[in-house]
């Protein structure tokens, strides 16, 4: 009588393989959707669409689960390289550091500008 539990393991092992085997083979740009990457197991394990419901769950938590790949949700989501998932954070942290920047440059000239303003000099024209 063998165990149960390995022989489930092992099955989940085998489709863990075909998962990091179709994503290492995927070269696209942007996100990979869940469904296009069950397709291209289904087709390489010849799976039924009963067994595609049945590992589908299986496939997204390892996914999920995985240390070189990030999920994103909405509409352009899906799945994308953790690195690719970085460097955007980088990008991003960067623009809003540019961003306070300038909002500290531009708040300190017009603070210059308004304490020369309030030291006396008087721009008004008065019509005599």
């Amino acid at each position: 009588m063998s165990n149960p539990k390995q022989s489930i393991l092992d099955d989940f092992s085998s489709v863990f393989d075909a998962v990091d085997e179709a994503l290492s083979e995927w070269q696209g740009e942007g996100c990979l959707q869940f469904p296009t990457l069950m397709g291209s197991i289904a087709v390489k394990r010849n799976w039924n669409e009963s067994q595609v419901r049945e590992y589908d769950s299986v496939v997204r938590i390892y996914v999920r689960r995985h240390p070189e790949w990030h999920v994103t949700r909405g509409a352009h989501g899906g799945i994308m390289r953790a690195s690719e998932k970085q460097a955007k954070e980088k990008i991003k942290s960067e623009k809003e550091r540019a961003k306070a920047e300038v909002k500290a440059a531009l708040e300190a000239k017009l603070a210059a500008n308004n304490s020369n303003i309030s030291s006396g000099t008087d721009n008004t024209n008065i019509a005599s």
